[in-house]
């Protein structure tokens, strides 16, 4: 887990989706934020990032601190339950967290990087 409990968010745990309900209590958001190198993909009704061959695609992010150590243990058991790894990402000059898949399957793209944009257009 991240040492200063920041972690990128693209999907589910963003503000408004379904697992960020769960645990908004445990949660501070920071700002938004665009990766560069990485692909978003659609797995049933929450998304996956892999990193890009090429370096040249986007990913939407969210921000956020972890306020409740309970939260953030949650979420990280949550993640690699359900085939995610951990990573860090140098976001604004600080290692941030992110969870991400080994490899991309077979599953559509979300042009543009961005889960809530097309998750809710």
């Amino acid at each position: 887990m991240n040492a200063h409990s920041l972690y990128a968010f693209y999907g589910s745990l963003r503000r408004g989706m379904s697992n960020y309900h769960q645990f908004r209590h445990g949660l501070t958001f920071l700002y938004d934020h665009v990766l560069q190198g990485y692909l978003l993909y659609k797995l049933d009704y929450y998304p996956y990032a892999v990193r890009s061959v090429d370096g040249q695609s986007d990913l939407t992010v969210e921000v956020f601190k972890i306020i409740d150590p309970a939260v953030e243990k949650a979420i990280h058991d949550l993640e690699l339950g359900v085939r995610y790894y951990y990573d860090e990402v140098t976001i604004r000059g600080m290692a941030t967290g992110i969870y991400l898949f080994d490899k991309a399957g077979n599953e559509p793209l979300v042009k543009g990087g961005d889960w809530v944009k097309f998750f809710r257009p």
